[in-house]
C-alpha cells in the first residue's frame, strides 16, 4: 500500500502499477472536460477491454470529445479476453440478469473484473486496481475476487489533492458524476477528509 502523503489521502491510483478501468470513469472525465487530466495522470498504466473499447466507441456519438480522447487513448492496445474468460463472463451476465438488455451495460464491468483477475493469476501484476463506477454489479463481482476497486470519486480526491487537476476542475469532475445535486456538496467535505482536517 502507498504511503500517506503529509496530511493527505493514501493515493491509491498513483502507487498502482496497472489500472484496469472501465467505461464510466473515462466518460465522467470527458464530459466533465477533465480527459488530458485523467489521462496524465493515469499514465501507461491503464489497460481496458475489448469490450470497455467498444462501449467507448458508442458513446463516442453522444460525448462531445470522447472520440477525440480515444484517437490518442489508452497507452494500450483494448485486451481482448482469451476464450474461457469470454465464456466465464457470459455466464456471469446469464446469472446476474434480471433482464438481458440491462445486462449489456455490466459488460464492461464484468470483462473489467476478469481482466483484472487475469492480470494477477498471470503474474503479469502482484495487484491490479480497478477503476469502476459499480452502475450495477463490479463491486460485488470484485470483492471475493479480493480485487481492489476505486471510483471516481475517490479518484477525484486523489488527483485534486495530487495537484494533479485544480480543485474547480475536480469539482466539475464530481459533478459530472452524480446526477443528484444534493451529492455535489460532498465534494469539499471529501477534500476535507483526505486533508485530515
Amino acid at each position: 500500500m502507498p504511503a500517506r502523503v503529509e496530511n493527505g489521502p493514501v493515493p491509491a491510483l498513483a502507487g498502482a502499477e496497472i489500472i484496469v478501468a472501465d467505461t464510466s470513469p473515462v466518460r465522467v472525465f470527458v464530459e466533465a472536460g477533465a480527459q488530458r487530466a485523467f489521462a496524465d495522470y493515469l499514465g501507461p498504466r491503464v489497460r481496458i477491454t475489448v469490450d470497455v473499447w467498444r462501449e467507448l466507441e458508442d458513446a463516442a456519438q453522444s460525448v462531445a470529445g470522447l472520440g477525440l480522447l480515444l484517437r490518442e487513448w489508452p497507452p494500450s492496445d483494448p485486451i481482448d479476453l482469451p476464450v474461457a474468460l469470454k465464456q466465464k463472463a457470459a455466464d456471469i451476465l446469464g446469472f446476474i440478469a434480471d433482464d438481458p438488455r440491462s445486462s449489456l451495460q455490466d459488460l464492461g464491468e464484468v470483462t473489467s473484473v476478469l481482466l483484472a483477475e487475469y492480470l494477477r493469476a498471470s503474474g503479469e501484476c502482484r495487484r491490479p486496481l480497478l477503476l469502476l463506477d459499480d452502475v450495477r454489479h463490479g463491486k460485488n463481482l470484485a470483492r471475493p475476487r479480493g480485487l481492489e476497486v476505486v471510483d471516481t470519486p475517490t479518484l477525484v480526491v486523489e488527483m485534486v489533492f495530487a495537484g494533479a487537476m485544480s480543485r474547480e476542475l475536480g469539482k466539475r469532475v464530481w459533478r459530472a458524476a452524480f446526477s443528484d445535486r444534493h451529492t455535489w456538496r460532498a465534494f469539499d467535505e471529501r477534500l476535507r477528509q483526505a486533508r485530515g482536517k
